[in-house]
């Protein structure tokens, strides 16, 4: 069964502010330069928990990023529901939660980062698409100072699968990674 669910996204953060302090760096002899990171292989599978490094391009900065995923978990039903109304039917709810570190000092601050896709057992996307969250899983936008060596984030990403179906992976297929993507398993 392939559903199709859509939802524009919105960023998540302080509220009652229109624009984004601007990121600022200072020159300081005293502070080490990025020290870069092998890059792990495209192809690679991860256990939950381990760490990637990948060279991330978002169209204006290139740097490295590390990409952890920490949980896949069913996420909540009533809420999914509640969001997505009848296209939720016959769907159930997976949620990705992981953390984005900034490694290179590339400026990727108030930015979408790196998304996850969901992978059913024969290792095949869910067939569906959500774009935004539920209150307990909504994708996360980088912070305005994720510009600097050691910056980090938890985000998540929302995905549903077929009744009957079951999330048991998470595949990174970007930039480098489109042929041979990471695949991160439960």
């Amino acid at each position: 069964m392939t559903a199709a669910v859509a939802l524009t996204a919105t960023a998540c953060g302080e509220s009652g502010s229109d624009s984004a302090a601007p990121a600022t760096t200072s020159a300081s002899s005293s502070a080490p330069p990025p020290v870069a990171e092998p890059v792990t292989p495209p192809g690679t599978s991860l256990a939950l928990g381990q760490r990637a490094v990948v060279d991330y391009d978002d169209g204006l900065n290139k740097g490295q990023l590390a990409i952890t995923v920490t949980s896949i978990d069913q996420a909540d039903q009533a809420e999914f529901r509640a969001k997505f109304g009848s296209d939720a039917e016959g769907l159930t709810p997976y949620c990705t939660h992981y953390t984005v570190e900034n490694l290179s000092g590339a400026d990727f601050g108030t930015k979408n980062g790196p998304q996850l896709d969901a992978l059913l057992g024969n290792g095949e996307t869910t067939g569906t698409f959500i774009t935004g969250g539920i209150p307990s899983c909504s994708p996360r936008m980088s912070p305005g100072d994720f510009d600097h060596p050691g910056a980090k984030y938890e985000t998540f990403d929302l995905d549903a699968a077929a009744a009957g179906d079951t999330v048991v992976a998470v595949k990174y297929d970007g930039n480098d990674y489109s042929a041979n993507p990471l695949i991160w398993r439960k």
